[in-house]
């Protein structure tokens, strides 16, 4: 079966902005029809804007083969109120590290692998008072989520 192309950009952009959540693009599809075409809309949006652009897209009907990340770094954000620094989750060869980038110098905050982070946010959980002697655990649990949602968790050395 064929989707249309506005189905399947509505489905790439909602799991970009959230990540794979429930319900699922299919099921939602079929059971919440206003909030799916409140998403395809917007696809119909980027389509024209991407064609204003010059570009199309085109349907192959083959998924192609997953691109190898181009940097090593999958999210960065602008640090709040430090117009010259930013921070980045990056991949590390083991695991993934944030980074405050201060003026084009780069400071690793905290290193960390993914089965750290398990760990942690089990203490978190369960209300362990060692969660609160954890530095920054704030920003791991904070990192693991971008990780997760933009599907990074795979590219980390030491999962």
């Amino acid at each position: 079966m064929t989707r249309a192309i506005r189905d399947i950009l509505a489905e790439c952009m909602r799991r970009e902005r959230y990540g794979l959540i429930r319900p699922l693009w299919s099921d939602l599809a079929g059971v919440d029809d206003a909030a799916a075409e409140e998403v395809r809309r917007r696809a119909d949006h980027l389509m024209r804007i991407l064609s204003d652009a010059g570009v199309q897209l085109v349907q192959t009907g083959e998924p192609a083969p997953v691109a190898a990340p181009t940097s090593p770094t999958i999210v960065a954000n602008q640090v709040y109120a430090q117009p010259d620094t930013m921070r980045e989750v990056r991949v590390e060869e083991r695991g993934f590290s944030i980074v405050a980038v201060k003026a084009g110098q780069s400071t690793i905050e905290q290193a960390f692998t993914l089965n750290d982070v398990i760990v942690n946010a089990g203490l978190v959980l369960t209300g362990d008072p060692a969660a609160k002697a954890i530095k920054d655990l704030g920003k791991q649990l904070a990192a693991a989520v971008e990780i997760y949602r933009l599907n990074a968790a795979g590219m980390g050395g030491g999962k």
